[in-house]
Order: C-alpha cells, then sequence, then structure tokens
C-alpha cells in the first residue's frame, strides 16, 4: 500500500513540474541498463584487440535486447521494472562491431552471422522510421514549439542522411561475400551501400572491382577509423499543452555534439604522393540527432495523452486498475527521462582500402581543416593468413592515432 502511494506522489509531483521526483522515481523504478553496459564494455575490448572477450560481452549485449523484444505486451515484470534494449542504431552498431571481431579472428562464418543480423535490423528500423514520419506529418505544426526547441540541433548535422540505411554496415557484409569469393552478393551490398551515398570514390571503385572481378596484383588493405565521440545525452524541461489545454512539464533528451580535430585522415606513400583518403561510411551523429529528430511527435503525443487528469482520477479512484496505470506512466516517464546512450561510439567510422605496391611503405596522417598535420603513423602491415585481404583497425581521438591491432611506428 505505501509502495502504491508513493509511486502516486511521485507521478503527481511529476506531472506538476517536480524534476527532482522525476528523477527518483525514474531511478526507483527503471534503473537497468545492462545492455549498454555489455555493449561499452565490448567496444572497449574490441579497442584492445581482446576479441575474444569483446564477442562474449557484444553476444551478451545481444541477449539482452532479444530477449526484452521477445518478452509479452503484458508482463508482470513490465510493471514493475524496465530494461533499455537499445534504440534501432545501437543495435545496428552492435552487430557491425561484433562481425568486425569475427572477422579480425578469421571466423567467416560468425561475422556473416552477425552482417545479416545488422543488416536484418536496419530493414526493420527503416520501416518503423517512414511509418512514424507518414503518421505525423499531417500534424507537423502540432509539435512545432517542440521541434524548433532543438532547430540548432538539427542544423549541425546532415537531414539527409537517413538512420538505419548505414553504409558501413553494407561494406563489411560485401568485404565478406568477397572471403567467400560469392562476388554477385558482394555486388548486391556494396549497391545498398551507394543507395546511401551515391558520389562515394571509394563505394565506386569496389562497385567496379567485384563486376570486373578484377584480378588483384596483391592483398588488399582494409583500414577502419573510429573517430571522435558521438553526442552526449542530456535532460531538458520544457512546457507543452496537455488535453486540458494546461501546460504540462515535458522532459526530453538534448544532446551535445562534440567537435572532431581531425578533418581529413590520408594515406601517403615513402614518396609522400597521395595514396588515398578516408571515407566516411558512417555519420553517427546524424543517425542519432535524426533518429530523435522524427521521435520528438510520437514521444510528445505520448506524454500529453497519458499525463492527463482524467488518467490521475482513475489511478485514485479505481484501485484496481492502479498498476496498470502505474506502468503505463512509468514507461511515459522512461520514454522521457531515456539518458541511456552509448556513450563511446564513435562520432564517424570512417575507411580506406588500398592495394600496396611491392618495395612501398606507407605513412597515415591526421589533418585538421586548414590541412595541419596533427599526427602521422607508418603503417607495419600484419595479414591474417587464413584471409584473402587484411584487415586493421585505429581509434583517433584528440587528433592523435590511441589504438590499433597491428605494429605501428610513429
Amino acid at each position: 500500500m505505501f509502495q502504491k502511494i508513493f509511486y502516486c506522489v511521485g507521478i503527481v509531483l511529476i506531472f506538476t513540474g517536480c524534476q527532482r521526483a522525476s528523477a527518483y522515481l525514474h531511478k526507483a523504478i527503471m534503473p537497468e541498463s545492462g545492455f549498454i553496459e555489455k555493449a561499452e564494455r565490448g567496444l572497449y575490448e574490441f579497442r584492445e584487440a581482446n576479441y575474444t572477450a569483446a564477442q562474449k560481452s557484444f553476444q551478451e549485449a545481444i541477449a539482452i535486447y532479444r530477449t526484452v523484444e521477445e518478452k509479452p505486451v503484458v508482463s508482470f515484470s513490465n510493471l514493475t521494472r524496465f530494461h533499455y534494449d537499445g534504440e534501432g542504431y545501437d543495435k545496428v552498431l552492435l552487430h557491425n562491431y561484433n562481425a568486425l571481431s569475427y572477422l579480425m579472428m578469421a571466423d567467416l562464418e560468425n561475422a556473416m552471422v552477425e552482417t545479416r543480423n545488422s543488416n536484418r535490423i536496419q530493414n526493420q528500423e527503416y520501416e518503423k522510421y517512414y511509418r512514424q514520419i507518414r503518421k505525423f506529418k499531417t500534424e507537423s505544426e502540432k509539435y512545432a514549439a517542440v521541434m524548433d526547441r532543438y532547430e540548432a540541433l538539427f542544423a549541425k548535422v546532415n537531414p539527409k542522411h537517413t538512420p538505419y540505411q548505414n553504409p558501413f554496415a553494407y561494406y563489411i557484409s560485401a568485404l565478406l561475400f568477397e572471403e567467400a569469393n560469392q562476388y554477385e552478393d558482394a555486388i548486391i551490398d556494396i549497391q545498398k551501400a551507394l543507395e546511401c551515398d551515391s558520389q562515394s570514390p571509394l563505394l565506386k571503385s569496389k562497385l567496379r572491382d567485384y563486376r570486373n572481378k578484377k584480378k588483384k596484383t596483391g592483398r588488399r588493405i582494409e583500414l577502419f577509423f573510429d573517430i571522435g565521440k558521438s553526442p552526449a545525452k542530456k535532460q531538458i524541461k520544457m512546457p507543452v499543452k496537455s488535453g486540458d489545454d494546461s501546460k504540462k512539464p515535458l522532459y526530453l533528451p538534448d544532446f551535445t555534439i562534440y567537435t572532431a580535430a581531425v578533418e581529413k585522415i590520408v594515406l601517403v606513400d615513402n614518396r609522400g604522393k597521395k595514396v588515398q583518403e578516408a571515407t566516411v561510411l558512417s555519420d553517427i551523429d546524424a543517425i542519432k540527432i535524426n533518429e530523435f529528430r522524427v521521435k520528438i511527435p510520437s514521444l510528445t503525443e505520448k506524454y500529453i495523452r497519458e499525463s492527463g487528469k482524467e488518467l490521475l482520477v482513475n489511478a485514485f479512484s479505481k484501485e484496481s486498475a492502479i498498476a496498470g496505470v502505474l506502468a503505463k506512466t512509468a514507461s511515459t516517464i522512461y520514454g522521457q527521462n531515456n539518458l541511456y546512450t552509448w556513450r563511446n561510439l564513435p562520432k564517424y567510422i570512417e575507411v580506406i582500402s588500398f592495394i600496396p605496391e611491392k618495395e612501398t611503405s606507407y605513412k597515415l596522417l591526421l589533418l585538421d581543416r586548414d590541412g595541419k598535420k596533427l599526427d602521422q603513423m607508418k603503417l607495419s602491415i600484419k595479414c591474417h593468413n587464413c584471409l584473402k585481404n587484411c584487415y586493421h583497425y585505429f581509434r583517433v581521438d584528440n587528433a592523435h592515432f590511441i589504438t590499433s591491432n597491428m605494429k605501428v611506428k610513429k
């Protein structure tokens, strides 16, 4: 009984504008985010080249979101505790990194499984994305005030970048098909990647090679780069009109976008000649912000609907219905106060792909916007004997090469 009273008082305080009560109830009812913890741990281990441990953490994160997805809509555990099971882009990138970890260990079969899972989720989330756009398009003026609040944020990312159609995911899949000599399937995935970025020189070159089944003069080197830091979440409060025309406090996430010092990653040979510039295949800033942009109307509508006065009246007058009402209300609060985010995701994922010439050494350069060299690294190529191509990963942050899975010299 006392627990019910506590929750009801908390809900009233929330709806009357007490942010501290909102945060406390959020912590009391819905603090669990094992998905994020496992995903972050997996990425850390991946960056340390501890691929066996990374795969274990990634698989645990995958198991968490799948368990939540498979739960019945009406479940006793859902009335008392809510798990954050990840946004759509979280799941796509989780499978991408897991595929890379398998690839680094030359486990092509499991790597391919992960790319299939990634592509399946991309298609599912892509459909959800456009269903939300269609559903709220006719009522866009209703949410204009909320959308205006984020105008400056939206202006910082490419609005044409569609979430979940991630070229990097298709690129990894194409590489795996190439390893298996399944060039027709590799062509299909590169074409899907080109639908996201039709002007990419890297993707156009890959498509030509796969179509021609060009005989290579050596093993191709595939270099993957994580650049910078993805947007961080925080909470903001704004008043919105509810069903009775009164104003209620709406709690929504806001995002801090970090500026990367690195403008370009360039590969040069020992004569100083530019060989290739890294290509962005995943703009995570745009993925996160554009996905949130589409969700704003549904979050606002849900809050207005669930926070109406009649809901509170029913909650207090109908003892038997209180658990269900609390669950709905808690779910609404959870949706607004959702500050969970995969914090160690990069700002961009970039790729360089080239075939080295004999008797030639290579160097990577980090350049700022003015073309000034921030850092450099000599490549010491190390290939896995079981693979056709060579794959290497780098972390770039604070204008420096931080880690990689290969021996390098400054």
